[in-house]
């Protein structure tokens, strides 16, 4: 199952929950097995990055708050699709109302985690600059102490 690589927690939780949605919808329901398929599509597509965000996060003692987000996208697809799972086929009218709700779905979630990992990607970067230029000016300072402590060891040598 795709949703069983990402890690413990929530975000894991939902992405798996979504992945069986479909499997299951795509199973039993054919009324809407294009959809499922694409979705399914996205889903595989977008899970290493979830993998990445989810396992660099706990490395970082990182921000909940933006898996969140995540997690809050993944679950609002999930009822969705169960939803979608329980519509008999001879229902033309919910079906066409649904089947614009998942072609919406997968729209917007393609534009959601592109847009929002984006500006992630680069708030992360600017975060990773900052935290190199300290360090710089730490490597400039320790330089510095080691370069004078020389010029000492090297004057004491001297005036012997």
């Amino acid at each position: 199952m795709a949703g069983n690589l990402i890690g413990g927690a929530a975000l894991g939780q939902a992405f798996r929950m979504l992945s069986e949605s479909i499997s299951q919808a795509g199973q039993t329901s054919v009324c809407f097995d294009s959809n499922f398929r694409r979705l399914n599509s996205i889903l595989l597509s977008v899970k290493p990055v979830l993998e990445d965000i989810e396992r660099l996060n706990k490395a970082l003692e990182g921000r909940e708050s933006e898996i969140e987000i995540f997690k809050k996208r993944l679950e609002e697809g999930e009822k969705l699709v169960r939803k979608c799972s329980k519509i008999k086929r001879y229902n033309l009218c919910k079906r066409w109302y649904y089947s614009r709700k998942l072609a919406d779905l997968e729209n917007s979630t393609l534009k959601f985690f592109s847009v929002h990992g984006l500006i992630q990607t680069c708030r992360d970067r600017k975060q990773i600059l900052v935290a190199l230029k300290e360090e710089g000016e730490k490597l400039d300072e320790i330089y510095s102490i080691l370069k004078n402590m020389k010029l000492d060891k090297s004057r004491q040598i001297s005036s012997r």
